[in-house]
């Protein structure tokens, strides 16, 4: 274990003033929206009671991350526990959080870089060689450089944050208790970054989060109890009916996603005619999806996304017609028992305000999907398809899909892929639950 923590100096070239009022007014009036259609049904103060109901299943860590102070609140059903975290701080939080997304980013400039060369390669030639091969080194060394951010970055989250969490839930369990659940509510540059992925060490000797906590994400308190009350009435062995599976492989415009056809033949292969519901490439229009979607409380979507990490709100799923948006979602109201977003960048927020925390997962839940299984970016579509087939192996069972043992199914799946790849936390850590 390292003594110390590795320091990140802020980078101080980056100016996010132009974009502060913005940002900050379209967040508030997307709040505003969703606590319309809950307060009905929720107080706008949550109560020590509320509290307890929200933490039902598991303890939730709300991690605050400010100017003045950082603290982990950690809120059980017996009770709730300030952690102080000491040594974070506002200014080296947004400092890690800016390196991620930019690495991040040169990653994917650098994939889609080496995707225009392949296509401009049926032209022949041997310029046309030469810019795959080049491109290829280019995105072979932007990997390497996310997979040694990322080893960094989850150093820095153990020993700021999840160690601290993680001792308060192991000391509140009850003896020979398994493994509990776990709600992360980040807040802050925190927004974003894989506190389920945390971890220190190498090898077969690393401790992380994935070896004492099932993680799920929760955008706010207030999201996680409105989940929990919808799904009151609905048993653990009620039938979710058929799901909806959306597979754009072949998509106007864009690159081809031949491992979308992949996923919905595993999916296929498991599940009876009766229980899929199939729009792929030209049926799936924006009109009959967002039709469909009021009809299927289990939709799996296959296909693009498109993210604008400077303005998040106006990220959207790629349909064969058009764009389905997060503000499309924001204006919809659903009655979802689980969504799987089988597209990259499905769970991203904002760089320009590291906190800006509106992403495509988030408005799926808020629009009433009460489990969501999405991306923190991009990842190769090989790796995609390998998780979504492991979820699904474990999630059907005698030809039905159980939608609330997703976060256990992508815990697994995730601890199956870090044995695999111990040094290539990009292959397993981009991949998250929110919800219940």
């Amino acid at each position: 274990m390292a003594e110390h923590p590795p320091q990140f100096i802020p980078d101080t070239g980056f100016d996010a003033s132009a974009q502060l009022h913005r940002l900050t007014d379209r967040r508030i009036r997307l709040s505003r929206a969703y606590e319309q259609r809950i307060e009905a049904g929720l107080p706008r103060t949550l109560s020590e009671s509320d509290l307890r109901e929200a933490a039902a299943d598991g303890p939730i860590a709300v991690i605050n991350v400010s100017t003045l102070r950082c603290d982990a609140i950690v809120i059980q059903q017996a009770g709730s526990q300030v952690i102080p975290l000491s040594e974070l701080t506002y200014a080296e939080a947004r400092s890690v959080a800016l390196r991620y997304h930019e690495c991040l980013l040169a990653t994917q400039a650098a994939a889609e870089a080496l995707a225009e060369a392949s296509q401009a390669a049926s032209e022949g030639g041997w310029q046309s060689n030469r810019r795959i091969v080049e491109a290829s080194a280019r995105l072979h060394e932007a990997r390497r450089e996310e997979n040694r951010m990322l080893i960094e970055i989850s150093e820095w989250l153990w020993q700021m944050v999840a160690r601290p969490v993680l001792k308060q839930v192991a000391s509140s369990a009850a003896p020979g208790a398994s493994m509990p659940r776990l709600w992360w509510c980040p807040t802050g540059p925190l927004v974003g970054l894989p506190l389920h992925a945390a971890q220190t060490g190498s090898g077969v000797s690393v401790e992380g989060v994935l070896d004492h906590a099932i993680s799920s994400y929760t955008p706010t308190i207030t999201a996680l109890l409105a989940a929990r009350r919808s799904a009151v009435s609905r048993t653990l062995t009620a039938d979710s009916g058929p799901l909806l599976l959306l597979s754009l492989s072949d998509t106007p415009g864009e690159r081809l996603l031949p491992q979308v056809v992949a996923e919905a033949e595993s999916i296929l292969r498991r599940l009876p005619a009766s229980r899929v519901t199939l729009l792929d490439n030209r049926s799936a229009t924006r009109q009959r999806v967002r039709h469909a979607l009021s009809a299927h409380r289990l939709v799996h979507f296959g296909c693009h996304a498109q993210q604008d990490l400077s303005d998040p709100s106006s990220g959207a799923l790629v349909l064969y017609d058009g764009r389905l948006t997060v503000l499309d979602l924001g204006r919809s109201r659903f009655d979802g028992d689980f969504a799987y977003l089988s597209a990259c960048k499905t769970a991203t927020g904002g760089v320009a305000l590291a906190e800006e925390a509106v992403s495509m997962a988030a408005a799926v839940h808020f629009a009433g999907f009460r489990r969501v299984i999405a991306t923190l970016w991009s990842v190769q579509d090989v790796v995609a398809a390998e998780v979504a087939d492991q979820v699904y192996d474990q999630m059907i069972a005698d030809g039905q899909l159980v939608p609330h043992s997703a976060a256990l199914a992508l815990h697994r799946a995730l601890v199956h892929l870090r044995t695999l790849n111990p040094a290539q936390p990009g292959r397993w850590s981009p991949f998250v639950h929110l919800g219940i």
